[in-house]
């Protein structure tokens, strides 16, 4: 029997058994290669690939854990206001950036996301709390890897301090929170901290940049007929995040103590 998995928004996943099954794409070899060598490494904060089921489904091993989706109920506050989460977040993404050092991606390979500048890692490029599996307060595993691609680190830091600070700048439809301004500076100063050798004012500069660079991705991928994307689209995600990118830009100073 097929259970919806909650978590992510853009590739439908259903429990079945033990395992996880999530639509497939070009990109699927590629992640599927990267998740294997996490495994080898002992990086248990990332399910393990099992290969394609009969449909063509990705199968994935399915991870224990709590799921919070933030819709239609809105997350937890504590997700916002514990230092336990903040921290750990950072500390997790981290760990993989650094497990990367071996990591060979294949010769033929394709993501799904090609960040633009330097290519130091592989980027999750959607670690949110959304896509997190929690053991309490402590996020335990990063879920939904179909976005991942070359990067650079701060890159991927960049979108995961929007998502778990958070940055969003502004109360509108999405069901997101708005901390204020200093809690704000304050947590996104955690974050670079706990995550070591990033600067908020990079963070923020690269930030903005990055949900321009999204927005016009997702646009682009909901016109080529992807259903998630498509889902994004609907949602008006591609016009609220440009504004955040504009909102987020006007506030860097403040945003910088």
């Amino acid at each position: 029997m097929e259970e919806q998995v909650l978590g992510g928004n853009v590739s439908a996943a259903v429990k079945v058994g033990d395992t996880v099954r999530r639509r497939a794409g070009p990109w699927t070899p590629a992640v599927h290669a990267l998740l294997a060598h996490l495994h080898r490494v002992g990086f248990d904060s990332a399910p393990e690939p099992l290969g394609m089921d009969e449909r063509g489904r990705a199968v994935l091993k399915f991870i224990q854990g709590d799921v919070h989706q933030g819709w239609p109920e809105p997350m937890p506050s504590w997700i916002y206001e514990d230092d336990v989460t903040l921290v750990g977040a950072a500390h997790l993404l981290r760990r993989y950036h650094d497990l990367l050092a071996t990591f060979t991606p294949p010769p033929d390979a394709r993501w799904r996301i090609v960040a633009p500048g330097a290519h130091e890692v592989i980027c999750h490029n959607d670690w949110a709390p959304y896509n997190a599996l929690f053991d309490g307060h402590r996020p335990i595993a990063m879920l939904d890897w179909d976005s991942a691609g070359p990067g650079s680190r701060v890159w991927d830091v960049g979108l995961s301090a929007y998502t778990w600070v958070p940055l969003y700048p502004k109360l509108d439809s999405s069901n997101n929170p708005v901390v204020p301004l200093p809690m704000r500076a304050s947590r996104l100063a955690r974050f670079c901290a706990a995550y070591r050798g990033v600067e908020p004012s990079e963070v923020l500069e690269t930030l903005v940049e990055q949900l321009r660079f999204l927005a016009d991705f997702i646009q682009a991928e909901a016109d080529a007929g992807d259903p998630g994307f498509a889902k994004l689209a609907a949602w008006n995600v591609p016009a609220r995040t440009r504004e955040h990118a504009a909102l987020i830009r006007d506030q860097t100073h403040l945003l910088l103590g």
